[in-house]
């Protein structure tokens, strides 16, 4: 690499910002090992060389010899002046690491992993038809972007496994910002660079920043377009449901620094409470056909079609009859899901789960050591295939881990306290599922949420995550209302309608006319009972002085522990590590939903929306407003139809 660029000096100028990326890969390429594997023998590049006898890898190897005796009468400084001597120029000195192992692919990982493989030849086509766009996934994301292609005058197909009779989707709440149906309730305008920014910070960046934005700034509109032009208008007024569009009435806007805005719509059925959206996306279906598109029930996607020049023209689906069809299209919008429902790409691909496995000393080899649901993973598979990768790590699950406070039936932030007796953690930092803090603690742990008399007032001031009640649903705000007023004190509990769920289910609530009896009830003995008893009144003289100085709970979510009777909501951690509803990491795209190759350059007539299109959540799911994964899916079929037809045109 040249006699005048050291070593050391190297390490100047990447620290003073003046090396090149190029420069840093060649470093890595011609640099010396440095004097650990000079020390040592050193290890077998090539695959199965540098094995023990005993027929492992010798780990021994890799043992730093980094300043053991390296320098001839080092002496320690022993004044601040005598060390700035002995650093001499200042500049920063590194351990060079050691040569690897030269462990197999088959020990350690595959480029090729057994749950990719190669794609599948197929020969037998049956029949062949063609369009403009081939929708792959009836979804929300799919069938979103086909009716939007259509409508914007593409013939477009929609090819989706399930059968026409047996259609379901498990979407639910869709947070959509500024729609109309809230804007029209008097629900305050959002902003969208409040809600960017906010998405952006919890990722830590690590997001397309496009896809955010068109989630923050275009979701409103997309639902407007949904619900004036495509849902019948029986439809919206009988199940739409505006979640907490009359807001708590107390709350800042803001808690514990973290933005939270009301803009979840919700379909349900008032009289059995049961989740009306997927009857009620198959109104989209039919406006496709009314403009001349086809849905293609029963297809389920097998690979792509490419060209020589790499270009994706079109699919191969196997029927429901098992027979081979090809949809050949001058774009293809991969709207298949996740890979939720796959053990061997969970395990695989999330190392979220997968570590979090091992670090319950679980095998993180076993697929059945972290569980999940979802889709199956094949339009990633499809996608790879075809040139298309994967988005970096860490890849984590909607809800991953396997502890969450005990939260009441009707939702809420609450002072938790721990096995001891003793509040453990800052209940206002607004989060979906598992709490990290709390997947520390052993199995069997036990954990108590406590409120008052006052539970209602509280509410008030907590904002629109999943940690909180609805106070626009007047029909099961009343019940639960109705539920709490009829409390029964004692062991047994008392049941209380479930807000989070859809159809009618009831959790066990519990109370005491005395926080003592409350102790007993929740299993509290000896010194935790103690524990807690002090514990309740030291938070209330925090509450009291509006600050937390023990958590840090924002002084807006304060709620002293007081006025009898006293309720609580009580469980024990442990479980299996699960990634929740979804998976959040898909395949990598560019601003326009184009699927992109390890270059990062879009290959041509190929994207991905909904749970398929990587980088929308970063490090872990956050919840600014409750729905917002489906809200992403929905606006991202929407936006990458408009940038297909874009393309074709």
């Amino acid at each position: 690499m040249g006699e005048n660029l050291s070593r050391r000096s190297f390490l100047k100028g990447a620290a003073a910002g003046t090396m090149s990326v190029a420069a840093l890969g060649a470093l890595a390429a011609c640099s010396p090992s440095g004097a650990a594997s000079e020390a040592a023998a050193p290890a077998a590049a090539a695959a199965g060389e540098g094995l023990a006898e005993t027929g492992s890898y010798d780990v021994m190897s890799q043992m730093s010899l980094l300043n053991r005796n390296m320098t001839e009468g080092a002496v320690a400084a022993a004044t601040p002046e005598e060390f700035i001597v002995q650093k001499g120029d200042g500049a920063l000195q590194f351990a060079p690491g050691g040569d690897p192992l030269g462990i197999t692919p088959a020990d350690f990982m595959q480029n090729v992993p057994a749950w990719l493989g190669e794609a599948p030849e197929i020969t037998d086509i049956a029949g062949t038809e063609s369009c403009d766009i081939l929708v792959i996934g009836a979804g929300n994301a799919g069938s979103v972007a086909a009716l939007r292609a259509q409508e914007m005058g593409k013939s477009v197909i929609l090819a989706e496994s399930q059968t026409y009779d047996e259609y379901d989707e498990y979407a639910c709440d869709m947070a959509c910002y500024n729609s109309k149906i809230f804007l029209d309730k008097g629900t305050p305008e959002v902003d969208p660079i409040d809600v960017m920014n906010e998405y952006v910070r919890k990722a830590l960046g690590h997001v397309n920043l496009q896809i955010v934005r068109d989630y923050a700034f275009r979701s409103g509109e997309m639902l407007d377009w949904m619900m004036a032009d495509h849902i019948p208008a029986e439809y919206t007024e009988k199940y739409a449901k505006t979640s907490n569009y009359k807001g708590n009435e107390n709350f800042s806007g803001q808690c514990a620094g973290q933005w939270s805005w009301p803009a979840m719509t919700q379909w349900r059925d008032e009289e059995t409470n049961i989740n009306m959206w997927p009857f009620v996306i198959r109104s989209l279906h039919t406006s496709l056909e009314n403009l001349g598109g086809k849905v293609a029930w029963g297809y389920q996607a097998l690979r792509l079609i490419q060209g020589d020049d790499g270009a994706v023209t079109g699919a191969i689906f196997q029927d429901i009859d098992g027979n081979y069809q090809q949809i050949d299209a001058k774009a293809v919008i991969v709207c298949a899901g996740g890979y939720g429902g796959n053990p061997d790409m969970r395990l695989d691909l999330s190392d979220s789960m997968r570590n979090l496995a091992w670090a319950y000393g679980a095998d993180r080899t076993d697929p059945e050591m972290i569980g999940g649901m979802g889709r199956d993973g094949s339009g990633i598979r499809m996608i790879m295939w075809a040139g298309g990768t994967m988005e970096a790590g860490p890849r984590a699950g909607m809800s991953i881990g396997k502890n969450g406070a005990p939260g009441f039936a009707f939702g809420g932030a609450w002072p938790c306290f721990g096995p001891e007796g003793k509040r453990i953690y800052n209940e206002s930092m607004y989060k979906f599922g598992s709490n990290g803090h709390l997947d520390l603690m052993p199995d069997d742990s036990l954990l108590v949420n406590v409120t008052d008399a006052n539970w209602e007032t509280y509410l008030s001031y907590q904002g629109y995550g999943h940690e909180t009640m609805d106070r626009s649903s007047d029909y099961m705000v009343e019940e639960v209302r109705q539920n709490m007023a009829d409390y029964q004190t004692g062991p047994d509990g008392f049941p209380v309608r479930s807000f989070a769920r859809f159809g009618k289910e009831y959790s066990n609530v519990w109370a005491a006319d005395t926080l003592e009896e409350l102790a007993d009830i929740v299993g509290y003995t000896g010194e935790a009972k103690e524990n807690f008893l002090a514990e309740v009144a030291h938070y209330n003289e925090l509450c009291e002085a509006g600050r937390d100085t023990d958590w840090g709970c924002d002084p807006q979510c304060l709620f002293p522990i007081k006025d009898a009777p006293f309720f609580a909501s009580f469980g024990a951690t442990g479980g299996q590590p699960s990634n929740g509803l979804v998976m959040l990491s898909g395949v990598n795209t560019d601003g326009q939903y184009r699927c992109t190759d390890g270059a990062k350059a879009a290959i041509p007539g190929l994207y991905a929306a909904g749970n398929t299109c990587g980088n929308r959540y970063g490090i872990q799911y956050g919840t600014p407003t409750a729905g917002n994964s489906c809200g992403f899916a929905l606006t991202t079929g929407y936006c990458a139809a408009e940038a297909a037809v874009n393309d074709l045109a």
